[in-house]
C-alpha cells in the first residue's frame, strides 16, 4: 500500500526533496534499469520502473505490496540510477525488509559511481559502511534501511549491486548531494569494465573483511555487560585497534581457502577479545557445558554459562545411531589442545566428531560440519581455539553388544587441566532392522557422471554416505531414459548403457525414482495425435521389460512426469502420459508433487491417475485442515502419501525441525516415504567455502571434489527416519499383544502412547523451520525412550 501522492508530492515542492535523514535526495523522480527484470509475482507490476525513485515508501507487509520491487532465486541484482549530470554524492540508502517467509538481509550491497563516460568505480559496500549505525534486526520480520553518508565522491549514474539469496527485495533508494567542491576530486577505487567478473573477484575478499567487521562489533556488544571498568577500556582499544587493522588490511585468501572459524591470523586475534570478555565476565579459563538439546544452535559470539556441566546418558537399540555432543568453551588467551578418551564402554560404539564452524552465504556462521576427530594412540585430538566454543559429538552405534547398562566416562586433558564428563549406554533388548520401514530419498542424481556438487570423483563416497543414512530410494535425471524413436510408426528402443550404470550405483535400492520432464509429445507424436498412447505405451512396455532383464521390478520404478504441476496445462501433460502408461499395465509408477494452494482446483483425472502424491510439506503444514482432509481422502481411493520439503539454505535450517521431524509427519499421515532437495545441490559452489556462492545450497552434507563430510542435517534425517521405525515397532507389539490376549496397563500405556507420540514431537516443531528459531528439541529423543520402555514392558 502507498503512502497519498497527493500530500507526498506538496511536501516535495516546499522541502526541495529533503529525506529523513535531513539530506537532499538527488534521486528523486531519476529514471534507472534493473538487471534482470524483476519477476517476483507479488509484487511486479507496470510500475517497478519508477518506483525506487518516487520517493513513496511501502506500508503493509512489504513484499506483497505493488510498491515493492522484487526478484526471487536472482543474485546479483544490479540497480543503475541516471542523475541526468555529474553531482557531487554525499551517501546512499536502500530501504528493504526480511526476517520472515524464508527473506534474509542481502549479503553485499556494492555502490558503483561512473561519470559521463560510464566507467564505474566501486565506492563500497553498504551492508559493511551501515554497520556504524548499528546491528541488523536478527529476530522476526523487520525494515531496515541500510545508509551511508561518508561517501565524497561524485557521479551521474549510480550502480547499486544486491547479492542476496533467495530473495531481494526493496521499495526505495535515495542518494544524498554532496559538497560541489568533490566534484574536482578523481574517483577513488578501482576503475570496474565488467560489473559481473568484478564482483566475482571480490566475493570471497569481501566476506572475509564482513565477518571480521561484524564479529569487532558483536563482541563491543557484549561490553555492555557488567565487567570492571578499567578491563572494559582495554578490551575497547584492542577492539578500536583491530578495527582500524581490519578497515587497512586487503584480504588475500588463498585459492585452497575455507570458510572455517577462525578465518585467519587476523580473525583469531578478534576472537581472542572474546576470551578477554569472559574472563572479565568471571570464567574460568575453560568452561565444558551442554545445551538440552544436541541439535540445539549454538553461536559463535557470546558468553557461555559460567557453571557449566556435560553429562551423556544416550538410551538406544543396538543397531541404529543416535547422536549426543557437548561443548567447550575456550576462555584462555591461547588455543587449547585436548586429548579426549572414551572408558568404559564397549570399543568401536561410537564415532568422535570435532565440530566444525563454517561461514555461510548469508553470512551466519553454523556449527554443522561433523569431521571426525583425528586420534592419537587411544586418544582423540581436540582443538579449541582462543575465545571460541568448540562443540564435541558422538554417533553411538552400537551394533552386536548385548542387552544392559555400560557405564564410563569421557575424560578431556590438557597439561594439569582435566575434566570428567560421566557418560552411560544404555542398550535396550531389540534390535534395530538393517532395512527401515521409511523410504527415504533426495533427488540424489548420480547418472551421467553426477550433477551439481556430485562427480565421478566423489560419486561413490556419496552413495556410500547415503546408504549409511538409510537412503533406499535413489532419483535419476530423465538422461537416464532410452530415447523414443519410430520408424515408419515402429518404436526403435534406444540406448540402455545409463539406466544399467544407474541402477548398477544402487544394485539394493527399493525405489528408482526417474524425473522424466515429459512434454506435449513423444517423437514425432502429439498428445492427441491417434499415435501418441500406442508410442507411450511402447516405450513403457520396453522400459519395464528392460528394468525386470536387469533384475528390477517395474513396481519399484517411479516416474515424475511433470515436476511441481500447479496449473491444468502441466495436468493435461501429466494425464495424456498416466493414461497411456497405465494403459500399458507394466507396473511402473506415477509419481507427482503437486505445488496447487488449492487442489480443488487441479485436475481431478491426473491426480486419480497418480499412484502416488507427495506434496510439499510447508504447503501442506500451512494450508491447514481441509488442504490435508484433501490428501486424506486421495488416500481412502488408494492413492499413496508421501511428503517432500525443498526449502533452503540447508545450513540455515534446523536440522531438528526441518529434517528430523518430517518422519513424524509421514507417520501421523501414514505416508511411507520422505524426501528432501536436494542431497547433492551444493549451490554449484564448495560446501566448504560458501562465500564463492550466488544462491542458495540444498545439500545436507558438506561435499567437495573427492570427500563427503557428515553433517548434523543429514544426521537428523537418519534420526529420523529411526523415530518413524520405532513407532513401527511400537505399532506391531501392540497388534502381537492383542492377538495374544494380552491386557493390562503396559499395553494400556501404549495404546496410548501411540495415539499421542507424533502430535507432542510435531508441536515441538510447529512454526519456524529456522535453526536460529527459540523451541525445545528434546521431545523426539523424550518420546522414543518412552517407546522403548514401552516395548520392553510388553
Amino acid at each position: 500500500m502507498k503512502s497519498n501522492p497527493v500530500v507526498f508530492m506538496f511536501f516535495t515542492i516546499f522541502s526541495f526533496a529533503v529525506s529523513v535523514y535531513g539530506q537532499e535526495n538527488i534521486a528523486l523522480g531519476k529514471p534507472y534499469t534493473l538487471e534482470p527484470v524483476p519477476a517476483y509475482e507479488h509484487c511486479t507490476d507496470p510500475d517497478d520502473g519508477k518506483q525506487l525513485t518516487d520517493g513513496i515508501y511501502t506500508e503493509g507487509y512489504f513484499w506483497t505490496q505493488k510498491s515493492t520491487v522484487g526478484w526471487s532465486n536472482t543474485s546479483p541484482v544490479i540497480i543503475t540510477l541516471d542523475l541526468g549530470e555529474v553531482r557531487p554524492i554525499r551517501g546512499l540508502s536502500f530501504n528493504t525488509a526480511a526476517g520472515a517467509a524464508g527473506v534474509e538481509w542481502p549479503t553485499a550491497i556494492r555502490v558503483l559511481l561512473a561519470g559521463e563516460d560510464r566507467a564505474f568505480h566501486a565506492a563500497g559496500d553498504l551492508c559493511v559502511l551501515d554497520l556504524v549505525h548499528g546491528s541488523l534486526p536478527q529476530e522476526g520480520y523487520g525494515l531496515h534501511r541500510f545508509r551511508t553518508d561518508a561517501l565524497q565522491a561524485h557521479g551521474r549514474y549510480v550502480a547499486v549491486i544486491v547479492e542476496s539469496s533467495p530473495f531481494t527485495f526493496v521499495d526505495e533508494i535515495e542518494v544524498y548531494a554532496g559538497d560541489p567542491a568533490w566534484l574536482d576530486t578523481p574517483l577513488a577505487g578501482p576503475e570496474v569494465r565488467d560489473i559481473k567478473a568484478y564482483l566475482a573477484s571480490l566475493r570471497v575478499g569481501d566476506s572475509i573483511k564482513k565477518r571480521l567487521i561484524h564479529d569487532l562489533q558483536a563482541i563491543r556488544e557484549l561490553l555492555a555487560d557488567p565487567i570492571p571498568e578499567a578491563v572494559r577500556a582495554e578490551i575497547t582499544a584492542s577492539l578500536d585497534a583491530l578495527a582500524s587493522e581490519t578497515a587497512s588490511t586487503a584480504v588475500d585468501a588463498p585459492e585452497d581457502f575455507r570458510a572455517v572459524l577462525p578465518l585467519n591470523a587476523l580473525h583469531a586475534r578478534i576472537l581472542s577479545l572474546q576470551a578477554q570478555v569472559w574472563r572479565a565476565s568471571g570464567l574460568p579459563p575453560v568452561v565444558v557445558w551442554q545445551t538440552d538439546s544436541p541439535w540445539d544452535p549454538l553461536s559463535h559470539i557470546g558468553v557461555p554459562p559460567q557453571n557449566g556441566t556435560a553429562a551423556i546418558d544416550m538410551k538406544m537399540m543396538a543397531g541404529e545411531y543416535r547422536a549426543a555432543a557437548f561443548q567447550i568453551s575456550n576462555a584462555g588467551d591461547q588455543e587449547a589442545v585436548f586429548q579426549l578418551r572414551v572408558d568404559g564402554l564397549p570399543p568401536n560404539c561410537v564415532t568422535v566428531h570435532e565440530v566444525a564452524w563454517t561461514d555461510t552465504y548469508q553470512l551466519r556462521p553454523v556449527a554443522a560440519a561433523l569431521p571426525e576427530a583425528s586420534q592419537e594412540g587411544d586418544a582423540y585430538r581436540i582443538t579449541a581455539p582462543s575465545g571460541l566454543t568448540r562443540q564435541v559429538w558422538f554417533t553411538f552405534h552400537p551394533t552386536d553388544m548385548p542387552a544392559g547398562r555400560y557405564e564410563g566416562a569421557i575424560t578431556l586433558l590438557n597439561g594439569e587441566m582435566k575434566f570428567t564428563i560421566p557418560v552411560a549406554l544404555q542398550i535396550y533388548p531389540m534390535h534395530f532392522p538393517d532395512k527401515p520401514s521409511l523410504h527415504c530419498g533426495g533427488w540424489d542424481y548420480v547418472n551421467n557422471g553426477g550433477s551439481y556438487g556430485i562427480t565421478e570423483a566423489n560419486r561413490g563416497l556419496f552413495i556410500e554416505h547415503l546408504r549409511s543414512h538409510f537412503v533406499d530410494s535413489t532419483w535419476a535425471t530423465s538422461g537416464v531414459i532410452p530415447s523414443a524413436t519410430f520408424t515408419d510408426g515402429v518404436y526403435a528402443p534406444g540406448d540402455t548403457a545409463s539406466f544399467d550404470e544407474w541402477i548398477a550405483l544402487w544394485p539394493d535400492a527399493a525405489r528408482y525414482c526417474i524425473f522424466a520432464s515429459v512434454g506435449g509429445q513423444i517423437g514425432p507424436y502429439k498428445i492427441g495425435d491417434p499415435g501418441f498412447d500406442p508410442a507411450v505405451q511402447a516405450w513403457a512396455q520396453f522400459l519395464a521389460a528392460h528394468a525386470r532383464d536387469k533384475g528390477i521390478a517395474p513396481e519399484t520404478i517411479y516416474l515424475l512426469l511433470v515436476d511441481e504441476p500447479h496449473d491444468n496445462a502441466q495436468d493435461a501433460i501429466i494425464l495424456a502420459w498416466a493414461k497411456a502408461i497405465r494403459a500399458a499395465n507394466t507396473g511402473l509408477q506415477i509419481w507427482e508433487d503437486p505445488t496447487y494452494s488449492d487442489m480443488t482446483l487441479a485436475n481431478q483425472d491426473m491426480v486419480a491417475a497418480c499412484h502416488v502424491l507427495c506434496p510439499n510439506r510447508q504447503i501442506f503444514e500451512s494450508k491447514g485442515e481441509s488442504y490435508q482432509a484433501y490428501f486424506g481422502a486421495r488416500q481412502q481411493e488408494g492413492i499413496r502419501l508421501e511428503f517432500y520439503s525443498c526449502s533452503g539454505p540447508a545450513r540455515l535450517l534446523d536440522p531438528y525441525a526441518y529434517y528430523r521431524l518430517q518422519p513424524w509427519l509421514c507417520w501421523k499421515w501414514n505416508a511411507d516415504a520422505s524426501y528432501f532437495w536436494a542431497f547433492g545441490d551444493n549451490g554449484r559452489y564448495p560446501c566448504w567455502n560458501e562465500y564463492l556462492g550466488t544462491r542458495n545450497a540444498y545439500t545436507p552434507l558438506f561435499i567437495d571434489e573427492t570427500l563427503i563430510t557428515a553433517a548434523k542435517e543429514m544426521e537428523a534425517i537418519r534420526e529420523g527416519i529411526e523415530d518413524y521405525e520405532y513407532l513401527v515397532m511400537l505399532r506391531a507389539a501392540i497388534t502381537d499383544a492383542e492377538a495374544k490376549g494380552v491386557t493390562g496397563p503396559a499395553l494400556d500405556h501404549a495404546r496410548e502412547l501411540m495415539a499421542n507420540a507424533a502430535p507432542r514431537v510435531l508441536e515441538t516443531g510447529a512454526g519456524s523451520i529456522m535453526w536460529r528459531t527459540e523451541r525445545p528439541r528434546t521431545e523426539a529423543d523424550t518420546v522414543r525412550i518412552e517407546i522403548l520402555e514401552a516395548l520392553t514392558a510388553l
